[in-house]
């Protein structure tokens, strides 16, 4: 575990800059980079640069194959596939932000807590974490959106929440040995309080690690986030969804392949795409 904590001058308690590693850049990462970059931007410009209203049905076109005016083809109820595609984008990244945000806001104070407090607390925490850990987290998500109530925002902090004490065990175990360290002691020497001592010195030395944790929780995040969106507790129908959309689709895989392919194509594309950028980071900050 040492090995993961950045060389630190023992006086002021900020890393050491590290060599920039010649591999961190593929093509296969910058790739990926480019990709979840063009899918956040097509979802936000979605409304202008879309074909067709997402929501706008035509009975008397339904299931049809790529075309002209329909480049993917069309839903069971009409809907022009490409432009729900789209509009999914945002939904999709919107909701995963809300999944990061909600493991970090939980998972960084209880791992901080644990690690440097010690004691008492280090071992109800982690008591707590070994409880979440032990339900199957796609189980637990459903049972969190079904008493807090369906809908993006509220299934995506249910994801957070489950995802939030392994970002805390992490943590935790990366603080224990920078709590021993020498300039950690000669900072509390000279009357730096507990608090400060924290999140000044502690934090910044042990977050590394969640960095690249929080990017792999990203790619997994968004896969949920389908699952859910599948399951119909996700975005609320007939709001365009990456999963929803599939949901609704798969049935008529014969009848219209388009539309039920490339639902699941760019759900994978992305859940990829964020995985390869996790190992990058993990790569640029040295993090084994």
């Amino acid at each position: 575990m040492t090995a993961s904590i950045p060389l630190v001058e023992a006086r002021l308690g900020r890393p050491v800059r590290r060599r920039r590693s010649p591999r961190t850049w593929t093509p296969v990462t910058i790739a990926a980079v480019v990709i979840v970059v063009a899918m956040i931007v097509i979802g936000l410009l979605a409304q202008w640069i879309a074909p067709y209203d997402p929501l706008k049905t035509a009975a008397s076109n339904t299931l049809a194959g790529p075309s002209a005016e329909h480049w993917l083809g069309t839903d069971q109820v009409g809907r022009d596939v490409l432009s729900r595609v789209m509009h999914g984008a945002a939904a999709s990244f919107r909701g995963t932000g809300v999944a990061v945000l909600t493991l970090l806001v939980i998972g960084v104070p209880w791992g901080l807590a644990a690690g440097y407090m010690g004691g008492i607390v280090d071992e109800v925490s982690m008591r707590i974490a070994d409880a979440f850990l032990s339900i199957p987290g796609l189980v637990l998500a459903v049972a969190i959106t079904g008493v807090v109530g369906s809908g993006l925002t509220m299934s995506m902090i249910a994801v957070g929440v489950i995802f939030s004490p392994s970002i805390a065990m992490l943590l935790r175990s990366n603080i224990i040995p920078i709590r021993r360290s020498d300039y950690l002691l000669v900072a509390r020497s000279l009357g730096v309080s507990n608090i400060r001592a924290a999140f000044r010195h502690v934090l910044p030395n042990a977050f590394g690690p969640v960095l690249v944790q929080a990017c792999g929780l990203a790619s997994l995040a968004l896969i949920v986030q389908a699952a859910l969106g599948f399951l119909g507790l996700g975005v609320n129908p007939p709001n365009p969804s990456w999963g929803g959309d599939l949901a609704d689709v798969y049935l008529n895989f014969t009848q219209a392949p388009f539309a039920t392919v490339i639902p699941g194509l760019v759900i994978v594309l992305a859940a990829f795409s964020l995985s390869r950028i996790g190992d990058a980071v993990r790569a640029l900050l040295d993090v084994g």
